[in-house]
């Protein structure tokens, strides 16, 4: 399994995997091992594309010593339909977002010769097997699909519609896995906190997160929430549930109220602002991290500066930052992509530049102070292990494998732009 893009695709993933293995198939670290080899796509910039066809190229050498089928899926083929098998040559077959079930039947259809794209529309919700990649932390799909319909976004074409999935079934899920031990759970959603809307039964995400609340999991995450969907209840579920944890991921995209109505976004720069101070207010401590796209079509330097100034007036935690990527049959693909590459690049760096200095000042407050981490990896070319807090920042401390898995208390001592560094204190019960 070969994978891009969200998290939510590494959940597909590890879906892709469960119906696999429950077909009799076993999972191999490395494509000159496989008999079949599954690209799980992305497609929300044309880079991520381009990666993906430059892999099949490298991956149909290997045909050349040994049969092999290369099968890809997700988002790709399903925004570019049954043409994926002619922009990825060396592909044997292609698969989209839902219908992950028939995966063994296709494979079958392929290695009998036949060169199919099973591409069904994505309105289904399917439950599938999972083989999930750790014993101690967990992602759990919540919602699939989106309704909001963004002017620069794909997703609601290859993802369809928000599709909820019933609050028992979510619950149960999460009851197995605090049962089976697991720490940590991230809630997944395109929007996540459009959860329920389709329901109709009074069921949101606010319900939600009180019941995920009362199951013995310490830590709950949850990603990527939209700002219009962010209600005084959410927040106070977020502030009052004690293994919620303190991390809010808001998507602002931009500063700018004329690029944000291009957009379609539904808030403007003072809304978010005031939403940021509310979140602020209710849950102290609170690491509120968000995304921002430059070079949209119409992006004016003034409008660029109001990015700039509101990341330096909403201080984010990280600010994850792209170039525009027309995409196909997405509102904003007549727009065009009138802002040179060159422009895109500057405004990308200086806010990198930007978000490295801020997230530096936040870190150097963190020195001194003592903080609980989860250990996700052991670096053995550091000696170190790595590690996040309850409001998601990134810790790295001396230490071995063996505190892989682990809760831990770590004293910070060093800061810098990407994480906190300290020593190990003691484990935590």
């Amino acid at each position: 399994m070969l994978t891009w893009g969200c998290q939510l695709n590494h959940h597909k993933s590890e879906e892709i995997a469960g119906v696999l293995t429950a077909a009799g198939y076993a999972l191999v670290e490395r494509p000159e091992d496989a008999d079949i080899v599954l690209l799980n796509t992305c497609m929300v910039r044309q880079k991520s594309e381009d990666k993906v066809v430059s892999r099949v190229q490298d991956l149909s050498r290997l045909k050349r010593h040994k049969p092999l089928l290369i099968g890809v899926g997700g988002c790709m083929p399903q925004g570019r339909g049954a043409a994926i098998l002619e922009i990825c040559r060396g592909a044997d077959f292609a698969f989209g977002t839902v219908g992950l079930r028939f995966l063994p039947d296709l494979i079958e259809r392929a290695r009998r010769g036949e060169r199919i794209a099973y591409l069904p529309d994505p309105v289904e919700l399917e439950r599938l097997p999972v083989r999930r990649v750790s014993s101690f932390w967990a992602y759990v799909t919540i919602a699939e699909g989106c309704s909001h319909a963004c002017a620069y976004c794909v997703i609601p074409k290859v993802r369809g519609p928000l599709r909820s999935r019933p609050l028992p079934e979510i619950l149960a899920e999460l009851r197995e896995l605090a049962h089976q031990g697991y720490k940590q759970v991230t809630l997944l959603g395109q929007n996540v906190d459009a959860y329920g809307l389709d329901l109709r039964d009074g069921t949101n995400f606010a319900r939600l997160l009180r019941e995920v609340g009362k199951i013995p999991i310490p830590r709950v995450f949850f990603t990527s929430s939209h700002p219009a969907y962010m209600t005084d209840e959410v927040i106070a579920a977020i502030a009052e549930e004690e293994n919620i944890c303190e991390h809010v991921h808001l998507a602002v995209q931009s500063g700018s109220d004329k690029i944000l109505k291009a957009m379609r976004r539904g808030y403007t720069r003072e809304s978010f602002l005031r939403l940021v101070e509310k979140i602020r207010r209710a849950v102290p401590g609170v690491n509120i991290t968000t995304d921002v796209i430059v070079g949209f079509p119409g992006e004016e330097e003034r409008d660029f500066q109001e990015t700039l100034s509101l990341i330096e007036e909403a201080r984010f935690g990280t600010v994850y930052v792209a170039a525009y990527s027309p995409r196909p049959n997405t509102p904003a693909e007549p727009f065009g992509d009138p802002i040179s590459p060159a422009e895109k690049a500057r405004r990308l760096q200086e806010v990198l530049d930007l978000t490295r200095r801020i997230a530096l000042a936040l870190h150097k407050e963190r020195v001194g102070t003592t903080v609980e981490i989860l250990v996700e990896e052991y670096l053995p070319e550091k000696g170190m292990v790595m590690g996040k807090t309850r409001d998601f920042r990134t810790v790295l401390a001396p230490g071995g494998p063996e505190l892989v898995g682990e809760m831990v208390e770590v004293e910070i001592q060093e800061a810098t732009p990407a994480a906190l560094i300290g020593g190990v204190k003691e484990r935590v019960a």
